[in-house]
């Protein structure tokens, strides 16, 4: 029961088939099937049912994926200790952030961190998304959280030539965001004013392109950020763009009312790092992240009971 296997087995049921966890590993779909086998003849179990289209682990595979990603995080959490001991002195990550993305989801992604590396020292810098990722590209940080409504293939050609653009294995999806048009109560019936973010802000672009075609002639307001959507939104100023996850408790106890129209599009996040700034021992802990699982089919959402998607998971933990 090698190491190999283990991370073989754990890229299997983060995918949707053995192809697809193939092309993460960088194997063959033959090693794939070879690790599993060699894996369940150890086990006496079955890990995987066969015959889906799409990859679903058995109970026994449930369980034993528990442990898996257990196993593997210490034997990261360990090469990280030994370097920084080798080393003598912490490790240090600097990570650009939308300012969205610090309010509301760059909290647990630190917390995280620190379970995996409790020696690693942090340094947050806030930016939109096309200086983050030109900033990653040029190494001038090693790491960003930037988000897009749809998961960008690749990089803006915006990007200067001399920039290293993240490689596919430079980068792991985080979160996927509902998004929602929102008001007070007295605000949804007629809206007479759009409230948005700043441009450039991923919400602005949804705002526009999206919900004000649907809202038809009212007064676009620019009050910069999401919290500044959010709280003027909650002074009946009009109706804004934001996502789920910044409302929940407000939508739960009826301050503010979703608009009843069709679903805006959801917001990626992902992780982006520049592996030539990036301390060695960091960079596996990257690349183990979990994608998130696909988003159901979306249903109405109007009610003020609707709670937020979970926030963020890596191997076994969320937060």
């Amino acid at each position: 029961m090698d190491v190999q296997r283990l991370e073989t087995f754990v890229a299997v049921a983060q995918s949707n088939t053995l192809a697809e966890a193939a092309d993460r590993l960088g194997y063959a779909r033959s090693t794939v099937t070879s690790h599993l086998q060699g894996l369940e003849r150890a086990l006496g179990a079955s890990l995987l049912e066969r015959g889906a289209s799409v990859n679903r682990l058995t109970k026994a595979g449930a369980r034993f994926l528990e442990y898996a990603t257990d196993i593997l995080d210490k034997l990261a959490q360990a090469q990280a200790a030994v370097t920084a001991a080798a080393e003598d002195r912490p490790s240090s990550l600097s990570i650009g952030a939308t300012a969205s993305l610090c309010t509301y989801r760059l909290p647990g992604f630190l917390r995280t961190l620190r379970r995996l590396m409790p020696h690693l020292e942090t340094q947050v810098f806030v930016g939109s998304v096309a200086e983050l990722r030109d900033q990653v590209g040029r190494g001038e940080l090693s790491a960003a959280l930037v988000n897009s409504a749809t998961v960008p293939a690749t990089y803006p050609s915006a990007v200067p030539a001399a920039a290293r653009p993240a490689e596919e294995g430079d980068r792991r999806h985080l979160w996927t965001d509902q998004v929602v048009l929102v008001g007070a109560p007295e605000q949804v019936a007629r809206p007479q004013r759009l409230l948005v973010t700043a441009p450039g802000c991923v919400y602005r672009d949804i705002a526009e392109r999206q919900a004000l075609p649907r809202l038809g002639h009212v007064q676009v307001q620019q009050v910069g950020s999401v919290d500044g959507v959010k709280s003027s939104v909650l002074g009946g100023m009009g109706v804004g763009v934001v996502p789920a996850v910044a409302v929940g408790p407000q939508l739960q106890s009826g301050q503010l009312v979703e608009l009843p129209l069709p679903a805006l599009s959801p917001v990626m996040t992902e992780l982006i790092w520049n592996a030539e700034v990036t301390p060695a021992h960091v960079v596996p802990h990257l690349r183990r992240l979990r994608p998130p699982q696909p988003l159901p089919p979306t249903a109405p959402r109007n009610l003020p009971s609707a709670r937020p998607r979970p926030a963020y998971v890596t191997t076994g933990t969320a937060s």
